[in-house]
This record gives C-alpha cells, structure tokens and sequence, in this order.
C-alpha cells in the first residue's frame, strides 16, 4: 500500500493505493478415512462423512488481482465536521477449477432409509454377501447408488485472465461514494449522519442478453439480470455524555449496509448462459439406481443400466462397485471425450441445449433470476461505556441485524407441489405400473412387490422421478406427470431469487483493565472478560447433509420449501446462545510477559430432520409441507425448524419428538398423498403397502423401539467448547534497533476433550441408529466427532499443542 497525507486549511486529505494478489492451489491430493479402506484406486467412493480417493476439488488453482486507489477528505464548519470521499476497486478473479476432473465420485449409503423397506439389515447382508474380501467394511461390496462425473474442463467463462486462455470472473469494478457529517449540537452531544453509495459490476452477469430458451418455457424468466445501479445507504448515530463528565457515553446507530455475492455464484451462472465455450460441470449420471443424461457436444449420453445399482432391497440391478469400476471409468472418458476443450465450440452447458432436453436447469442451482437485488442488511446498536476507574471500562451493547434478499434457490418450475397435481397424468402412470407388473389394480401390484418408486417412476410423482426429463419432454414418458410442475415438458429449473432473510440479535459486555504497576515485581497488567449472549437466525436450506454447511447463506442454498423459502426460519447451525471469553498478560521484570487467554462457546444447533430414502416418490414420504421440495437429505420434521436440536429441544427431549412423530405423522399421508386420497386414486392402506407414507424413525439409544438397535448409552448433545491458551514470552531490544523475542505457547493447556465443531459435526438427518446421527450418537461413539489438529497451532479446541516461536524486529 502506498498513500499521502496533506493538509490545506481547514481541509484535510488521504490519498491511497493498494495492490494485492494472491492465489488458491489444490493439487491431486488424496482424501482419506480410517472408516473406509484405501482399495480403490480411479475412483472416490463416498458414504456420509467418509471418503476415500482423490479429492473432488482438484486440479484448481483460483488467483484473484485487486487494485484500490481511494481518497477520504474532510473539513471542519464551526459545529460540523465534514466527511467525504470516493473508492475505485479493479477486482479481477479467475484461474482454473477441475472438479471431479482427477476421478469420478461413487456413493452409496448405510442408513436404514436408503436400504427399502428391509431396512439397514439388507444392505448389510447385500454388502457381507459381496465378491470382494472384507465384506460390509469393504466399500466396493455396497452398490452404485449415486455417480457423479467431471466433464474435464476447468473453466467457467470465456474471458482471457490472469495467465489463463479462459475462466475470467469479472472484473468487478467497485464504486464507493461517501458524505457524512458530525454535527456536536451541544458539548456532550453529538449527531452523526452519512450517505454512502456503492455499485459493483461483474457480479452477477447482467451484460449478458435475454435467453429465449427460458423465455419460452418459463416467460420472463430468461430476461437480462438487472444490474443493482441504486444502492444508497443512509447511516445515523448519536452519542451522549449525559454526566458531561467525559466519564459516560450512551451511543446508538442504525445504518444500512450492501453486501455482495460471492463469485462462485457467476461460477455457477455463465455457464449455462453462454451458448459456445467448453466450461466445467459435474453431472449425476446415475441418482437412487437409476441411469441419467450427461451432457456433450451435440446432445447427451446415458450411463449403461448395469452402472447404476438401485438399493438391495428394492428391485434393480443391485450391482456391487467394485464388478464395475472399469465400466464407470470407460463412461467417464466418454464423456470427457464429449466435452472437448474449444472456446468457439457448442457450448454442452447452455441452458437451451438443457431446456431441449428437457431437462429444466438439469439440477444446477445456480441462475440468476432476473430481478436480482444486492443483499443488504439494516443494522441496529444501542449501548453504554463507564470508566469505572482510571484504565477500567464497563461497556454493553445490544445489537440487532437484519439482512435481506440473500439469495435462494427456488425451483420455478414447482416439482412435485400440490397446486400442480394432473388428474389424468396420475390415472396414466398408476395404470401403467399396474401392467408393467401383469396387474389390473393396485392391491395386485403390492402383492407383486410393487413400491410408491414403481408408482413415482411411471409418472406418479415427478419428473425427476420418471426420466428426469420434462414428463411430456422428448424425453418424457409420453403421458404427463401427476406432481410434473407448471411446465410439463421440463424437470427443476431452478433460479436464485434474493429471498433469503437472517437475523442476529446480540447483548455484549465488556470489561477492561489496565494498571501500571498493580503490584510488586508487576510492571504492568491488562485484563479483558466479554460476554455475548446472541441468537442468529435464518432461512436455511434443504439439509442435504444435516451439517452447518446446509445454512451458509452466502453460498448456494436450495429453498427447503418452494412456495416459502422461509418456512423454516430458525436458528442458524453456526448459532452459539452464549460466548464467554477472558484473558490478559502481565509483564514482570528481565523482558518476561505471561499473556493468558480462555474460550468457553456454548452448543451448536441442528435441524431434525426425516431422511430421505434416495429413491423415487419423496414427495410422498418426506414432503411435509406440499411444496414439493426436498433433496438427498430430508425437511424438518412436523412441529419443528432450523435449529430446533439444542434449542427447543434437546437430546433427553428427542425421544419423545420422535414418538409424537411416529404415532401422529409417520405411517400417514404427506399432501401428496393426501391428494391421491381425495381423488379416489388410491388409499391409505395402499399407500402405507407401497410404502409411500412418512416413514418411523428410530428414538436416540437407549430405546426399545421395534427394529431400532440399542446402543449402550444415552444419545448425546452438542457440547461446550473449552480451550484455555497460554504463552510465555522474552522481549530484549540490542543497541536501541533489534529486538528479539523468543516465546512458547500451549494451545487448549489443560487438554480439553472438544467435540462437534464445524464442519465435523453430528449429522441433523435422523438416519440412526448408527454414530453420526443425533439419534444414534453415544458418548462411547462422538469420539470421530472430536475435534483435531488443523492447520498451524490455532485450530480452536483442538488437542492441546506447544509452539516455539522467535521475532525478529530491527
């Protein structure tokens, strides 16, 4: 940073400039767990939390250049002190991100949910039957439930930067224009005012034009992203010294603050707006056993049935990973092959060649909605400091923000809600699966095996669970879809529509002290204890993996319910009630300084929330609100929100949550359901026969509950985290110009035993019995739960560290 300061008069200025740039590197590193044994070289094989193989993220590297040149002046008038001044950011990103680009992912689960009605018992005895040696513990003896795949590319626009051919994000050119003005209308009282205005391009791909592919199925929703050119920010504050002793001061503010989306939003977006370039996606090319269209040039190819393994105790393939890793892997370079890297080729990505398809947004969350808004929030402070004596300050502050228009995703086309149902388009698939099993009614059908997924996948619930395709698409099953969204011809299609909301209320205190010589042999000592007691809330999003990753707000979130982004509202899963910090140092004599500091944060939060069993017909089992909204994961059950676990409800409250679940909603009909019901399509004893109800979950250990394994031991909560650190440092200063300071430091000295912090947390989805779960996690069992060493010595909570440290200052 370079800059100058002059002054000319009554007037006062501030001249910077500032360059920074650096860069994110992933190579093909490998990712590993002790859960799952290292044997499967060319792939990355994944169940929950556990992993083996190359990381999905690699080969990336990500730089970002930014240039800032600002000038801030001022100039007293009298009672007013004016303030003003003008910012110029140039922020250019860029760089090359290959995901799935060194192998493909397979998945498959161990949860009772994703196993059939047989529940985990034959998944298990599927697996230990397996060809390879190991059995269940060996993954390559569980089937192919999900495949994902790379295209080989590892841009993510067309624009030249930063060294690279391609995958320039921006520039983003950021204008900031300020005036404020201090205006002391009386000696112990003075008002504050201020206008800041702020204006980002590059952002959100508003140079680009209208996309008439999504015009015509979804009318205008494919028109330009609006540009944000008006957002003004108003500020007032005061502050009184109301005993004019210059002791006190009550200060209060609001103000309204502009915050911008993260550029992995125009990561997401440009790509499918872009109708030539060769850009990076990864595609699900097998879901819950069943084969998907990837993308190519020129259209898009299907996985060979004998890939993709439905669940064992579900009807399928049932194949075993491990008999069809080279055909995964011929597959893969198929379709690397179908996505040369040529700027000026047909882009496989465009959104028309998608909507052609029928495919909608083909499950990518990521499109602007036209009518895009900054996020801002509204932020509020009152609070009051004492000197209490001289160098000890008392202060409190209540504090409450409020953001908005955070973005959302929200599936336009309406998969799977209610207010869409076909009359005729569910008369057409249950009459089709009734034949396709030699039946002419239902009852037939379930005496043959049929399930609500034979039902779902000729129509009966939604696109994605017939073809994936729109039901009346090129690709469709010839016959609408009962649940098949506003436009029939398409799948989800989903756009990120600034509908986001969050709130955080906080009251802080603060006590400090500072004393010069407190005592004998003490040159000086300094003491700080805060406390906040503070509740974060917001919208959240489909709990995909029941983790605080499902609410980070500043990155892509799919709506838990579409008709309601905020249904839910709760909690956030980064929320902590209460954070107690302390700590201080003191100098004693030779140069020696002890310093001392203590974090005590009170438990996370969690959703609870009913599994989704990964086949199709979810609508029917694990849609609670109608809206047709759900993931891989599950929505909160009834009665409950985002963050009621360790809030509303804790660990001893659970099991009797989740009786009242099973006795009043599981085993009865979701809307959907209710829906078939009323229109004399099927009823409720078929439904639960089928297996197209809500589902029973297993109470947290101890339990008696029919088919749940019980743990010894009680289901734990979310607990404290605690870490006290100490450091003991030398100071020594040689002919006035060199310092020295040799110092050692214990991290987390008494050794505290930490568990659940981010992002190894216990999992909100109720899929227990079984560690991870918040329904299925002992005491004997959090131990992969405990926090560990991270990176450097500052991984909070983590086991206690010692660190010798050496400055150097001349």
């Amino acid at each position: 940073m370079a800059g100058v300061d002059f002054n000319t008069g009554s007037f006062s200025h501030s001249i910077r400039y500032s360059y920074l740039k650096f860069q994110n590197q992933i190579v093909d590193a490998t990712l590993t767990n002790n859960a799952l044994p290292d044997c499967c070289t060319g792939l990355e094989i994944s169940t929950g939390n556990f992993y083996v193989g190359p990381n999905l993220l690699a080969p990336q590297s990500t730089p970002q250049q930014n240039n800032q040149v600002k000038y801030d002046g001022s100039k007293v008038l009298r009672s007013h002190t004016i303030r003003y001044g003008v910012s110029y950011n140039h922020i250019q990103g860029g760089g090359f991100a290959d995901f799935y680009g060194t192998a493909p992912r397979v998945s498959f689960s161990t949860s009772a949910a994703n196993c059939g009605p047989l529940g985990t018992e034959s998944c298990l005895a599927f697996a230990n039957a397996g060809p390879f040696p190991g059995g269940s513990a060996n993954p390559l003896n569980w089937d192919v439930n999900h495949l994902r795949v790379g295209n080989g590319q590892g841009f993510n626009t067309l624009a030249p930067a930063l060294g690279f051919p391609a995958g320039g994000l921006g520039p983003d050119n950021r204008i900031g224009l300020y005036v404020g003005d201090s205006w002391k209308i009386k000696p112990n009282f003075t008002l504050t005012v201020g206008l800041r205005y702020d204006r980002d391009t590059g952002r959100t791909d508003s140079d680009l034009p209208a996309i008439a592919p999504i015009n015509a199925a979804f009318p205008g929703l494919g028109n330009p992203v609006k540009q944000a050119n008006l957002n003004f920010a108003p500020q007032l504050g005061i502050a009184w010294d109301p005993m004019k002793n210059g002791k006190t001061v009550v200060r209060a503010g609001i103000g309204l603050y502009y915050e911008n989306v993260i550029y992995n939003n125009v990561l997401f977006d440009r790509p499918l707006r872009l109708q030539t370039g060769a850009f990076n996606q990864v595609t699900s090319a097998c879901l819950g056993g069943s084969p998907l269209p990837v993308p190519v040039a020129g259209g898009t190819i299907t996985p060979p049935a004998s890939i993709c393994g439905s669940s064992p105790a579900t009807s399928g393939n049932n194949t075993y990973i491990g008999n069809v890793i080279p055909q995964i892997l011929t597959f893969w370079n198929q379709v690397k092959a179908g996505n040369p890297t040529n700027l000026q080729a047909p882009n496989p990505s465009y959104i028309g060649g998608f909507l052609n398809a029928g495919i909608g947004s083909n499950g990518a969350i990521g499109l602007f909605a036209p009518d895009y808004k900054t996020p801002r929030s509204v932020q509020m402070n009152v609070g009051i400091q004492r000197e209490i004596r001289h160098g000890m300050v008392f202060s409190a502050d209540y504090l409450r923000n409020v953001e908005t228009r955070t973005l959302i995703g929200v599936d336009a086309n309406r998969q799977g809600d209610i207010s869409t149902f076909n009359l005729a388009g569910a008369q057409a698939a249950i009459a089709a699966t009734n034949t396709s099993f030699g039946c002419a009614t239902v009852d037939c059908a379930i005496t043959k095996g049929a399930t609500i997924a034979s039902y779902a996948g000729n129509g009966l619930g939604t696109a994605v669970d017939a073809t994936g395709a729109g039901c009346m698409s090129v690709n469709g099953i010839g016959h609408p879809c009962a649940f098949g969204g506003v436009n029939q011809s398409q799948s989800q299609m989903f756009f990120l529509f600034p509908e986001g909301i969050s709130k955080y209320n906080a009251l802080q205190m603060t006590l400090k002290d500072n004393v010069n010589n407190p005592m004998r042999g003490v040159k000086a000592a300094n003491f700080q204890v805060s406390y906040s007691l503070s509740r974060f809330e917001n919208s959240g999003g489909v709990q995909l993996a029941g983790q605080p990753a499902d609410n980070d707000q500043d990155f892509v979130l799919q709506a838990a319910d579409n008709n309601n982004p905020s249904r839910y509202f709760g909690p956030s899963l980064l929320d902590r009630t209460h954070q107690i910090s302390f700590g201080g140092y003191v100098d004693v004599p030779f140069g020696f300084r002890i310093g001392l500091i203590s974090h005590f944060l009170s438990p996370l939060a969690s959703s609870i929330d009913a599994p989704n069993t990964g086949s199709a017909g979810q609508i029917f089992i694990s849609d609670f609100t109608g809206s047709g909204a759900y993931g891989t994961g599950g929505n909160p059950i009834p009665g409950t929100k985002f963050g009621s676990f360790d809030r509303s409800v804790n660990a001893a409250g659970l099991t009797q949550l989740i009786n009242n679940y099973n006795q009043n909603v599981a085993n009865n009909p979701t809307p959907a359901g209710k829906v078939l019901i009323a229109n004399g399509l099927m009823t409720l004893a078929q439904l639960q026969g089928l297996g197209g109800v809500a589902q029973p979950v297993c109470p947290p250990p101890p339990t008696s509950a029919a088919g749940c394994t019980n743990s010894p031991g009680s289901q734990v909560d979310f607990g404290w985290i605690r870490a006290t650190d100490l450091k003991l440092a030398w100071r020594h200063t040689i002919a006035e110009r060199f310092t020295i300071e040799p110092s050692v430091g214990f991290y987390n000295m008494f050794n505290f035993a930490n568990f659940n912090l981010p992002p190894n947390t216990m999992n909100g989805i109720l899929f227990g019995p079984g560690s991870g779960s918040i329904n299925g996690t002992t005491r004997a069992d959090q131990e992969s739960f405990r926090v560990g060493n991270g990176t450097g010595v500052y991984s909070l909570g983590s086991q206690r560290q010692l660190e010798f440290g050496l400055r150097l200052t001349f």
